[in-house]
């Protein structure tokens, strides 16, 4: 898109608002002149019914229920064309809250129906176990079973896709450790012996103690996994990271730490945590870069960062590329561009994370920004 669409549609966000000013109001009166596609755009997004309908939907709306308002019109289909702007703007019409900075929500109006273009499903709740004596055992959220005593006293416990331990009182003085590693396309949940949960995502690892001994309790962890910690101040909770460390007190948060990415993202919900006695509140987003070593934080609405543990995916005005880079650990596919513009696209989008790669394509090919060809588990993107 030319930076002068752009340019366009921030006005329009910001005219939706009540923000405009009167130097940018007579900007989009000079630009809604130019021909009668424009003015039949402006026509569309301003018509009373439409500004009535959207303040209601702004006040009434919290942002997943908005969000899931935005997936409903992009996926729905309409009895008329407007033409290559309203699939950049119009979507601007229901998510204004949201796009006073620009953002690109897309959203096509016409009769096509979707079309099935590929049969990639989405991962399943499933993980490995590798004990102490590195016996590997495939967990599934079907099986409900009792495994073994790893360690006398100690019980692990297979149900509902949720591996738990318990342990008694006055345990040996050993210490065993387990593994619990998803693959591509595997996500499962793990309690521990005191009572932290966490939820891992595909491709990720967490080494951990079958009980904590002495007076801290620390686990490694690499990958993406949502922990809430069991709050105990007398005995402090760590997250080795690779070089750094992650000091937690009884929180909820969200880590991002995958080995081929460039930075760590650590997202706290509720609770306090530090890394290199730097620490972050509620709402806020530890940014750890690997290569300078250096540390950002920022505000962020914490939903966007936590999405995937909810059960859905949620995108905002980010690259193509980026994208599917996240949804491959998911959903196990290969994909490549034909040419760099591709691979810059934004879109904003919300999907269900458990239904197939399919909508998502749909989405896409209803842009018109991108074209694609499935092959098997291999897509090829370029672009229009």
């Amino acid at each position: 898109m030319k930076e002068r669409d752009w340019n366009i549609i921030k006005l329009l966000s910001r005219k939706l608002l009540g923000q405009a000013s009167a130097d940018e109001k007579r900007r989009l009166d000079a630009w809604r002149q130019e021909n009668a596609r424009h003015q039949q755009l402006w026509d569309e997004l301003f018509r009373p019914e439409a500004c009535a309908e959207n303040e209601q939907r702004l006040a009434a709306f919290p942002p997943e229920e908005r969000w899931r308002e935005v997936e409903d019109r992009l996926t729905a289909s309409r009895p008329r064309r407007i033409g290559r702007w309203m699939r950049y703007a119009a979507a601007v019409v229901l998510a204004a809250g949201l796009v006073g900075g620009g953002w690109h929500y897309l959203h096509r109006l016409s009769d096509t129906k979707d079309q099935q273009i590929c049969a990639i499903e989405a991962g399943t709740t499933s993980a490995q176990l590798i004990l102490g004596d590195r016996e590997v055992i495939l967990l599934t959220s079907t099986d409900d079973r009792y495994i073994y005593n790893e360690l006398q006293g100690v019980r692990i416990l297979q149900e509902a896709g949720n591996l738990k331990y318990t342990a008694e009182r006055n345990l040996p003085d050993t210490l065993i450790y387990n593994q619990v590693r998803t693959l591509t396309g595997m996500e499962y949940y793990v309690t521990l012996a005191e009572g932290t949960q966490i939820h891992l995502n595909a491709e990720s690892l967490l080494t951990y103690p079958v009980f904590f001994q002495g007076d801290t309790r620390t686990v490694t962890f690499e990958g993406e996994g949502y922990f809430q910690v069991s709050r105990d101040a007398q005995h402090p909770f760590s997250v080795k990271l690779g070089d750094v460390s992650l000091e937690v007190l009884g929180t909820s948060f969200n880590i991002r730490a995958y080995a081929d990415e460039p930075q760590m993202f650590i997202t706290l919900e509720s609770g306090a945590l530090a890394m290199n006695g730097q620490s972050i509140k509620p709402g806020e987003q530890l940014i750890y870069d690997k290569e300078s070593q250096s540390i950002l934080i920022r505000e962020v609405n914490t939903k966007e960062h936590v999405s995937w543990h909810e059960g859905h995916f949620l995108f905002r005005n980010e690259r193509l590329e980026d994208i599917l880079h996240y949804l491959a650990r998911w959903y196990d596919f290969t994909y490549t561009f034909a040419d760099e513009e591709a691979k810059n696209v934004r879109i904003g989008a919300y999907f269900e994370r458990y239904n197939s790669l399919q909508p998502i394509l749909n989405m896409l090919k209803r842009t018109e920004l991108v074209d694609f060809e499935v092959k098997g588990k291999n897509i090829r993107f370029s672009s229009f």
